[in-house]
């Protein structure tokens, strides 16, 4: 098994004993794109304009605005503490969810949860997002020997790998079973043991007749792209 910096690991530890509230992200957003976010948004918030809340919910509801003046009203909006931002925020997201928008919310709402509550807020950052206690992850299984699934092997597939991640209160969001391979798009809670709910599937699998590889790949920087399943396929 394989997963990227073992960041689930490091989160477990990392998180240990930590009281607060924790915030993920619902999509799935490029963490590149996040800590552009963060960053810019800081800067917002240590050199803010003279400017004011409804001067900058005007900007959003103005349809000549820039994309520049865009991105720095949803910063603005979003360290702003406002109840009346983070709603204006919420108006948009509905129809503009594209990622600024998309952490624009986000932080709006760590914004205000921090100030109106003694809660420490804690922001999990991943590519592929979460929701409540859960973390999102991809991961990547292939046939031993790279030989085709029958439609038994199939149906093993999808009702063991759901068993399993359910049995630790996970939630499989999507699983596609192709002809030597398959993937699981999931959400998993941050105490359960990720290494050993797929080793014990796999082999509650084998058992009828060892069809499927025991190297298998999990992670929550992105979605297995067709080019990256060619390179794992191809090794």
């Amino acid at each position: 098994m394989r997963r990227d910096s073992d960041v689930f690991k490091n989160i477990q530890q990392s998180l240990d004993g930590l009281k607060g509230q924790l915030h993920f992200l619902e999509t799935s957003v490029p963490v590149e794109k996040q800590m552009e976010y963060f960053r810019y948004s800081e800067n917002v918030r240590n050199n803010s304009l003279l400017t004011s809340v409804e001067e900058q919910i005007n900007v959003l509801h103005t349809p000549e605005s820039s994309p520049k003046e865009l991105k720095y009203a949803l910063a603005y909006l979003a360290v702003s503490g406002d109840i009346k931002a983070y709603r204006t925020l919420e108006s948009y997201n509905k129809e503009h969810s594209d990622d600024w928008a998309v952490m624009s919310l986000l932080q709006a709402k760590i914004t205000l949860e921090s100030e109106l509550s003694d809660e420490k807020q804690i922001f999990i950052s991943t590519g592929l997002g979460g929701r409540a206690d859960k973390l999102r992850f991809s991961a990547f299984f292939k046939s031993n020997c790279l030989r085709p699934f029958s439609n038994y092997q199939r149906e093993l597939i999808e009702k063991e790998m759901s068993y399993y991640i359910e049995q630790y209160n996970g939630e499989v969001e999507e699983m596609k079973i192709e002809e030597n391979y398959f993937t699981i798009l999931f959400l998993l809670n941050l105490n359960a043991n990720i290494k050993v709910i797929f080793e014990d599937a796999v082999n509650e699998c084998n058992q009828y007749g060892s069809f499927i590889d025991n190297g298998f790949i999990i992670t929550n920087v992105k979605a297995f792209s067709e080019e990256d399943i060619r390179k794992e396929l191809h090794k």
